[in-house]
């Protein structure tokens, strides 16, 4: 299937590079020490017809979902611990 898309294109030195190249991204970035804007272009992209972007997605958000429940689980730990340690103290 082709679709058409506006690349902006930048161009991207760092300092340890010896040539510096130019790189396409999907909205125009600020100009910095590395890097600066070119401009932009229409161009015409091939995407496969069999191409599902859901299972990507899917997979990404179970990935977050995991993270959450263990920043989830960690936090609860913590609470758990001080509320231990504030009954052990004695009086």
């Amino acid at each position: 299937m082709k679709t058409k898309i506006i690349a902006h294109i930048h161009y991207s030195k760092w300092h340890w590079e010896d040539k510096g190249e130019y790189q396409i991204f999907p909205c125009k970035l600020e100009d910095d020490k590395q890097r600066c804007y070119v401009g932009q272009q229409e161009i015409e992209i091939d995407v496969p017809h069999y191409f599902d972007h859901r299972p990507q997605q899917i997979a990404a958000l179970e990935k977050e979902k995991q993270k959450i429940m263990a920043d989830y689980q960690k936090t609860v730990t913590d609470i758990n611990d001080r509320i231990n340690n504030l009954k052990a103290i004695t009086v």
